[in-house]
């Protein structure tokens, strides 16, 4: 089994789906450098906006059954940043450049600054029945293709991974 066969899921956790995704939209709503920005749920205007989207739902990657068939889920929640900007100017695509990349270091629980001053996250969100997010991993935001009127999405792709604890019975 080569180390992309061991990474597929083995199956979906669709009431973790609707845990993170509240859990998520609380968790990117409290980002202390949003300033007026909202942060919506798969809902950007026709010219800006920021939101977020799943990717594909809330995967379960490996399980644990125990013979008192308690179960160990180790779960993802993969989904997308996306920044809407209707400018093509640079200094705004480096400012959305860094507002994602000062959005991702604070989800990864690493050190930021905004305007100066020292963010952190310390304490990811208690999540309901069972679950515990355990991390959060991101990738490098990217730009797309503009269209012809200079809308541009800037994507940051982010997984939350996360164990689901239960008993079948």
């Amino acid at each position: 089994m080569t180390k992309r066969e061991a990474a597929q899921p083995i199956g979906v956790d669709a009431t973790g789906y609707k845990v993170l995704t509240r859990a998520v939209l609380e968790l990117l709503e409290s980002f202390p450098g949003l300033g007026d920005n909202e942060i919506r749920f798969e809902e950007l205007g026709a010219k800006s906006g920021i939101a977020f989207s799943a990717d594909a739902g809330a995967l379960v990657m490996s399980e644990r059954r125990s013979i008192t068939d308690h179960v160990v889920q180790t779960c993802q929640y993969p989904f997308f940043v996306v920044y809407r900007t209707s400018s093509s100017r640079e200094y705004q695509k480096l400012y959305v450049q860094d507002f994602m990349d000062t959005l991702g270091k604070w989800l990864c629980k690493e050190p930021a600054e905004i305007n100066g001053e020292p963010i952190r996250l310390y304490n990811y969100p208690k999540l309901a029945e069972g679950r515990r997010i355990t991390r959060i991993t991101r990738s490098n935001s990217y730009g797309l293709t503009p269209t012809e009127d200079g809308v541009q999405d800037w994507l940051m792709p982010v997984v939350v991974e996360y164990t689901n604890e239960f008993d079948m019975w």
